[in-house]
């Protein structure tokens, strides 16, 4: 990833998405991978494209409610 600070561990979405990928990691593996080597492959592999999808869903979480005071 190109100089992106964003904190994957501070966001319970991203959590959620790095226990499943441990979880599918450890059974390919066939042994306990372990959180921060879940995490570091996570980001590694799907962080750049899942920040652009939830930076959407945050524009329009936004858009939604800058609809409702009008």
């Amino acid at each position: 990833m190109k100089n992106v600070r964003y904190s994957f561990l501070n966001d319970t979405l991203a959590l959620e998405e790095i226990r499943k990928h441990k979880w599918i990691e450890s059974e390919k593996a066939g042994c306990e991978i372990g959180f921060a080597t879940a995490a570091v492959d996570w980001v590694k592999k799907y962080g750049e494209g899942w920040l652009r999808w939830r930076n959407t869903q945050v524009a329009s979480n936004d858009d939604l409610l800058a609809g409702v005071g009008r």
